[in-house]
């Protein structure tokens, strides 16, 4: 039924371009049913879970143990900045879609191609906070905040040379970073890659018409 909506709208997008694209973006906009409105819910979800979560950290570690941690609180906010810069952005072009007035073609099929591009960072980006997170802790317990114990590998000691804890790091990182891929592979498809399928697919078989 939906794609059946989207091709009669599309068909008559050069008959009355203004009441077409009016039509396009009521679909574009019902909450069961668009793919752009679902991402948009779904990025907004996630906004404010990083507002909370990682605000609640950032103020832990910035409180907690007289403040010697307070490294761990700056890194935090440093990537939740990061990803609220990703969430203006992205949002914009969300936005975007939902308001077509011309074009509606060439329009929604570019920023769906840049909304890919949006997608396949957030996965990239994602997925190297694994090993740059255990890399900035690596650094924190090992050199800035040495902790001297001669039974963990992750330390180094007179029974745990250099060699073994960087090793061990290594290895530590490495199985990670690869579950985390695949972790974050499916949280990222399961929020915004099966609807730009789905939005794809409208695309394609409108296109065919």
């Amino acid at each position: 039924m939906e794609l059946d909506q989207w091709k009669e709208i599309w068909k008559e997008e050069g008959e009355s371009p203004s009441n077409d694209a009016r039509k396009l973006k009521l679909l574009l906009e019902k909450k069961s049913k668009s793919p752009v409105a679902k991402m948009k819910r779904n990025l907004k979800i996630e906004l404010w879970l990083i507002i909370i979560s990682y605000g609640a950290m950032i103020m832990f570690y910035f409180i907690a143990f007289k403040g010697q941690l307070s490294e761990v609180s700056w890194f935090m906010l440093f990537i939740g900045l990061l990803f609220v810069a990703y969430y203006q952005r992205k949002n914009k072009l969300l936005s975007e879609m939902e308001c077509l007035s011309c074009q509606v073609k060439s329009n929604l099929q570019k920023q769906t191609t840049t909304l890919e591009k949006y997608i396949r960072f957030y996965l990239i980006a994602g997925t190297a906070l694994a090993p740059v997170s255990l890399l900035f802790f690596a650094w924190l317990f090992n050199v800035k905040r040495r902790t001297n114990t001669n039974y963990n590998i992750l330390y180094p000691s007179p029974d745990n040379p250099l060699w073994k804890v960087a090793l061990a790091w290594v290895v530590l990182t490495v199985i990670i970073t690869i579950l985390f891929y695949f972790m974050n592979k499916w949280y990222v498809r399961k929020l915004y890659g099966k609807h730009v399928e789905k939005l794809k697919e409208v695309l394609n078989e409108m296109e065919g018409d």
